[in-house]
């Protein structure tokens, strides 16, 4: 009896002892996977959780905000605000937290535009230009997106980091009733003309149907210019392009490489029409929920996403051009003649956009010189 007692024991002992070498099987063939997806993550993404990584448990976000971008994720615009949302958690230590949403998943600019003025919750913050803000009540920051307004990079920063004139205007969403804040600028390069027909120079754009954001001063440059503007949606502007229902349309060099226009517009004429820069903005609802000492961490990485884009921006056009031209891109360069008369043609699309504010338009000049 004693000895069959033992048989049994030991054959319990190792039954158990091979389910527990299964159940560690389970648990390795698991690693590999979980491995796997987070190779597979975009840096982007990465570096954005990778605070959270760190200790035994991340502790959640106190504060988590939706940012909207209509471009994709190569694009600079785009990762101007992967940047910001990297330098908001390192400085928050985690508790804010920035979702960049990119390439229009929360919608089109308007729709991003009305769901700040309606206090946020959909759209927390969004990307931009300041030549869209005319139809929301902005006049000062709107005159950044007048045509021809600066004269260079250099100029456009001048103005932009001056405390009278840039700095003070990020507050205008405030004071007009817009539902907005200012939080940083960002640089989107120059906007220039692109034709599915070929162009060589200013002229030739004469009566052609290009697309514009859909904003009065953006209509206004492009009748100015002699274009017969057609508002369309960023998110359409590809197929309208491809379908013919537009003869061109107008970006930047990120934005016309990264959508790939070059695809069904491969004319591109360097028009440098408006250097208006991008601004990014934030539902003034969810901006005064925040703490003074939040607001500031958000103006600082801000500031840090800023410097980051004027460093990569100019390196990015050289070789945007360097690459699209090797993609058979025919890219034309705007003649001194068609400058200044393209500048002149612009000349009453001034006037009607800074009545009041002569004199801020004045020291804007000004301060370039």
């Amino acid at each position: 009896m004693k000895k069959r007692l033992l048989a049994l024991t030991l054959v319990t002992a190792m039954a158990a002892s091979l389910a527990g070498c299964g159940g560690g099987a389970k648990e390795t063939t698991a690693a590999p996977t979980e491995a796997k997806t987070e190779a597979a993550a975009p840096a982007e993404t990465k570096a954005e959780a990778a605070p959270e990584a760190s200790g035994d448990k991340a502790a959640a976000p106190e504060i988590v905000l939706k940012y909207a971008e209509l471009n994709s994720d190569d694009n600079i615009n785009t990762r101007v605000g992967y940047e910001f949302a990297k330098y908001v958690d390192e400085m928050s230590n985690g508790r804010i937290k920035i979702e960049v949403y990119s390439a229009s998943t929360l919608g089109d600019e308007k729709t991003c535009l009305n769901a700040l003025q309606m206090g946020g919750g959909t759209v927390d913050m969004y990307r931009g230009n300041t030549n869209s803000l005319s139809d929301y009540g902005f006049k000062k920051l709107n005159m950044f997106g007048l045509p021809f307004i600066f004269t260079s990079r250099e100029g456009m920063w001048k103005v932009l980091e001056n405390e009278e004139l840039g700095q003070a205007f990020l507050s205008e969403g405030s004071e007009v009733g817009a539902g907005m804040v200012g939080v940083f600028y960002m640089d989107e390069g120059a906007r220039n003309l692109f034709t599915t027909k070929e162009i060589k120079g200013l002229s030739d754009i004469k009566s052609m149907k290009i697309r514009v954001p859909e904003t009065q001063l953006m209509m206004d440059t492009m009748k100015a210019l002699g274009a017969e503007p057609t508002p369309i949606s960023y998110s359409e502007l590809y197929s309208s392009l491809q379908s013919g229902v537009v003869d061109g349309a107008e970006n930047g060099y990120p934005g016309y490489s990264s959508n790939k226009f070059y695809e069904v517009a491969p004319y591109y004429l360097l028009s440098g029409h408006t250097f208006s820069p991008g601004v990014v903005l934030m539902a003034e609802a969810k901006w005064n929920a925040l703490s003074p000492e939040d607001q500031q961490i958000l103006r600082d990485a801000g500031q840090k996403a800023s410097d980051w884009n004027k460093e990569a921006i100019d390196a990015e056009e050289v070789a945007l051009r360097k690459e699209l031209e090797g993609k058979g891109v025919t890219i034309i360069d705007m003649t001194d003649e068609d400058k200044a008369a393209a500048q002149a043609a612009c000349e009453p699309v001034w006037a009607g956009y800074t009545e009041g504010i002569e004199d801020l338009l004045n020291k804007m000049v000004e301060i370039q010189k």
